[in-house]
């Protein structure tokens, strides 16, 4: 999870960066292999992901996949087989199709150790054409490409070799499998890749092993120190674009936030914080490089940091000309650092309207979703404190919200198939029973919770049983507000709360489509205010007014939207039963 960039998103440094992603070998086999869910959603728009992969199928797949999601970044699987050179040649495909390679699989060798002859077994070959990175890009006319990951079994230094002009011109970070001993035939090892990319000015930053380790069947018994062969791991390689004898076009301050960026996604914050303070002393006076208050905003998540005084650390004090005077992260009262006046300062709305989620302020809860960044911000605040985020990520704005104020006590979830309040209710150990109650069963039942197939507007509970109820996205589908509010009304204790989330937009949308089988009827203000009275007819009232100013209408085509011309966002509302 990166560090930094939630905080780079919401001050604007990420506006003008535009991200390439490469990878060679793009099969998706497990939800790790998408990248577009590990952090890198958050240089979206400016995101392309280009994936490349022998297997045609495997590609249409991931293309298919991509465009179910209406994901809003560019990202394209392309059935090519990557090698140094344009030709032809021997694709040997494996019982398991993920551990294909252009090198024929060393059987002999494999078959040695338990569990490796199964997966790389020769099952057939095929002729496939090659081609190069450097000859694909050229066609395509794509210029950069930032960061590669290569998992192609043993071709890792040959699709290298054929992106020398792309690497020479722009790569800052690789991530590539490499083997150590011969699984594959005359296959290159790491020695090779390492030499290769150090001469290209790369720098090794980290071997993970994990599971590359291969333990001999002819043998009853395992050293637990030394629990089997090294066979092959991750390397991950970045670029030092502060050292001073480098001689390179890519030394620049746009090149060095890029990668920083690159190492706070790859989870080296060490190093993202290396470069975000050069490049702050170095650049600063430009505001497109004063990272300070950036800096302190992050750095102030860790309780640890915050509890020795932020103003006592050695950074904080190397940056005192950068940060601004007015930083709300430092106690004025124990520090002289002061704004530099050279530089343009975030101004106080950026520090006062930030997410209230990401601190320990309450938030406000009668209000509209303004900005996409306030998605960034809870998806965020859902990762720091390990939580589920939904899997249409905008409605994280919802589930932030609710999980950061729900209290213990019974708890219903109206609408509830697969519904991550009660799989966070769960995860923050909310007490008293769950409830979820729906048309339709989930997919995956939690067994904490009782699912129940009915209607929200009649549940059958018992009266005054519930200290919480929520009902996120659901009152536009056919609810009768009426109906609605006698049910709550009915199922909470006294003090009890009601929690809603729905879809809106001022002027009314008048979509001509279902959605989940049912009407669908985004509210409008004159909607949401009908909801309003309808609740407080049945002792249901706000717990603070509405703030109804509204912002971007941040859900639209190719961000979430079901409807190729419809845009709208997310309204939320707090109730109290008194």
């Amino acid at each position: 999870m990166s560090f930094f960039l939630s905080s780079l998103k919401q001050s604007g440094h990420l506006d003008k960066i535009y991200m390439t992603i490469c990878i060679v070998g793009s099969r998706k086999i497990v939800n790790e292999d998408d990248y577009g869910s590990k952090g890198w959603h958050l240089f979206a728009p400016n995101l392309t992901i280009l994936g490349f992969d022998a297997d045609e199928d495997a590609c249409n797949l991931a293309n298919a996949e991509i465009e179910a999601r209406q994901v809003n970044w560019a990202e394209s699987h392309i059935p090519l087989a990557l090698w140094n050179s344009i030709g032809k040649q021997t694709l040997y495909v494996t019982k398991y199709p993920g551990c294909s390679s252009l090198y024929p699989p060393n059987e002999s060798y494999t078959q040695r150790f338990n569990g490796y002859i199964d997966s790389i077994q020769l099952d057939r070959t095929i002729e496939v054409e090659t081609t190069t990175l450097d000859t694909f890009c050229q066609s395509e006319n794509i210029k950069e490409i930032d960061f590669i990951h290569l998992d192609v079994h043993g071709g890792e230094l040959s699709v290298l070799e054929g992106a020398s002009e792309i690497l020479d011109r722009s790569l800052l970070a690789v991530y590539s499998e490499v083997e150590f001993t011969d699984i594959y035939l005359n296959q290159p090892l790491f020695g090779d890749i390492d030499i290769f990319l150090r001469n290209q000015n790369f720098t090794l930053f980290d071997l993970i092993v994990s599971k590359g380790r291969a333990v001999r069947k002819s043998t009853p018994i395992t050293s637990l120190n030394r629990p089997g062969s090294l066979v092959w791991a991750d390397a991950f390689y970045l670029r030092d674009l502060m050292r001073p004898n480098l001689n390179t076009h890519l030394q620049t301050p746009e090149r060095i936030l890029k990668l920083a960026c690159i190492a706070d996604v790859m989870n080296y914050s060490d190093y993202a914080l290396e470069l975000l303070e050069y490049l702050t002393l170095n650049y600063g006076n430009d505001p497109n490089y004063n990272l300070a208050d950036n800096i302190i905003e992050s750095l102030a998540q860790i309780p640890e940091l915050v509890k020795q005084g932020l103003e006592n650390l050695p950074i904080v004090n190397r940056l005192r000309d950068y940060i601004t005077s007015n930083n709300i992260y430092l106690a004025p009262a124990k520090t002289k650092i002061k704004g530099n006046t050279n530089r343009r300062p975030r101004g106080s709305a950026n520090l006062v309207n930030k997410s209230e989620i990401a601190t320990s302020s309450k938030p406000s809860v009668c209000k509209f979703l303004k900005f996409r960044d306030e998605i960034y911000k809870c998806t965020d605040y859902l990762h720091r404190n390990g939580y589920a985020s939904h899997n249409l990520v905008c409605k994280d704005w919802d589930i932030a919200h609710i999980i950061f104020d729900l209290s213990d006590g019974n708890l219903l979830d109206m609408g509830s198939s697969d519904s991550y309040i009660l799989k966070n209710a769960v995860l923050k150990n909310v007490q008293g029973e769950k409830y979820g109650i729906d048309l339709q069963p989930p997919d995956v039942p939690l067994q904490e919770i009782k699912y129940m197939i009915g209607d929200l507007m009649d549940t059958k509970l018992p009266d005054h049983y519930f200290t919480n109820i929520t009902c996120l996205s659901v009152i536009e589908h056919e609810v009768d507000f009426k109906k609605f509010a006698t049910e709550v009304s009915r199922l909470l204790i006294e003090n009890g709360k009601l929690y809603v989330t729905f879809d809106y937009w001022t002027p009314k949308l008048k979509p001509d489509f279902k959605l989940y089988d049912k009407l669908w009827n985004p509210l409008d203000e004159n909607d949401t205010k009908n909801l309003i009275e309808e609740c407080k007819s049945f002792g249901l009232n706000l717990v603070e007014p509405v703030d109804w100013s509204l912002g971007d209408a941040v859900i639209k085509p190719g961000y979430f939207s079901p409807g190729a011309n419809t845009s709208y966002t997310f309204g939320m509302l707090v109730f109290q039963k008194n």
